[in-house]
C-alpha cells in the first residue's frame, strides 16, 4: 500500500505527464488544480506546505534529470556500441561503410 508521499508523486507524475502529452490549455492551473483536490481526497495525512516541499524537490530533481538526459543522449558525444548497449539493452546496429548487411 502506497503511502501519501508515494501516492502524491504517482498522482503528480500522471497528471503532468497527461497535461503535456494532451496539451491542455493552462495546464500548469489544471495540474495545481488537480494535486490540490487529489491532496485533500487521497493524500490528508500531508499538509500543504509538505506537497508544496515534496513538489519543488520533484520539480528540481527533473531538471537535474534532464540535464543529465541531455548529456547522455548528446548527438556530439560518441558513444561507444558497448555503451549503446549497457544503456538501451539492444544491439546497435552496425553499419557497412556503403555496404548493405546481408542475411
Amino acid at each position: 500500500m502506497l503511502n501519501d508521499r508515494e501516492r502524491i508523486v504517482l498522482h503528480f507524475c500522471c497528471t503532468v505527464t497527461i497535461a503535456k502529452l494532451t496539451g491542455i490549455p493552462h495546464s500548469n492551473a489544471v495540474v495545481e488544480k488537480i494535486i490540490r483536490d487529489i491532496r485533500k481526497e487521497r493524500c490528508r495525512g500531508l499538509s500543504e506546505e509538505q506537497v508544496i516541499s515534496l513538489l519543488d524537490e520533484i520539480n528540481e530533481e527533473m531538471v537535474s534529470g534532464g540535464q543529465m538526459f541531455g548529456y547522455l543522449i548528446d548527438e556530439s558525444k560518441h558513444l561507444t556500441d558497448e555503451e549503446i548497449w549497457s544503456m538501451t539493452g539492444e544491439r546497435p546496429n552496425r553499419k557497412m561503410n556503403g555496404v548493405e548487411k546481408w542475411r
